[in-house]
């Protein structure tokens, strides 16, 4: 798949539907970014301009094209509107895995749209990109977070180091992890 661009535009869920981004995105997605979702996350400040958020975009779109990366916003199905970010990264050989990274904006949490979209997700890294392993990671005082991907399924990974570009320095998370053996498939659909 790499150099490969995805030929994927959405990835369905019973509430949810997950679509490829585009730059015309930014400005919803500008708005949900708040200081409450912008600490827990590595790559997106607050405040973020509209340059910032098309920038971040565009990053992604270009990581599309190379088979490198799934950039997607989360819709919520009935109201056909913009609720979060979705991202699945692609590492092939050597670690053949997928790093799963998702927020929901704060207006639209604790409904259970952050594991519906993980769930989906992750059906699309085990059943079309064919990786072994899905991996996730989230701060060390993310509770949420934690308490979601233990829910899914996903085992404890240690903790490590990451560079958060959005406060230019390096945190600690958490990191957790699922074998593709491990999963049963949800009935996730994909366009």
């Amino acid at each position: 798949m790499p150099g490969r661009e995805f030929q994927l535009e959405s990835i369905g869920a019973s509430r949810l539907i997950m679509r490829r981004c585009q730059l015309s995105d930014a400005p919803e997605l500008k708005r949900l970014m708040t200081p409450a979702i912008s600490k827990c996350v590595a790559s997106w400040p607050s405040p973020l301009s509209l340059d910032d958020c098309r920038a971040i975009l565009s990053a992604n779109l270009d990581a599309a094209v190379e088979g490198r990366v799934f950039p997607a916003v989360i819709l919520a199905r009935d109201r056909c509107e913009i609720i979060g970010w979705l991202r699945i990264e692609i590492s092939y050989p050597p670690s053949n895995s997928a790093e799963l990274g998702y927020w929901i904006g704060e207006a639209y949490q604790r409904r259970g749209y952050a594991f519906e979209a993980a769930r989906a997700a992750i059906d699309f890294a085990f059943s079309k990109l064919h990786v072994g392993a899905v991996i996730a990671g989230a701060q060390i005082a993310n509770g949420a977070s934690h308490k979601l991907l233990h829910k899914i399924g996903m085992s404890d990974d240690g903790e490590r180091d990451v560079w958060a570009p959005a406060r230019m320095r390096r945190e600690r998370c958490r990191f957790w992890k699922l074998l593709r053996h491990n999963w049963q498939f949800s009935g996730t659909l994909f366009d």
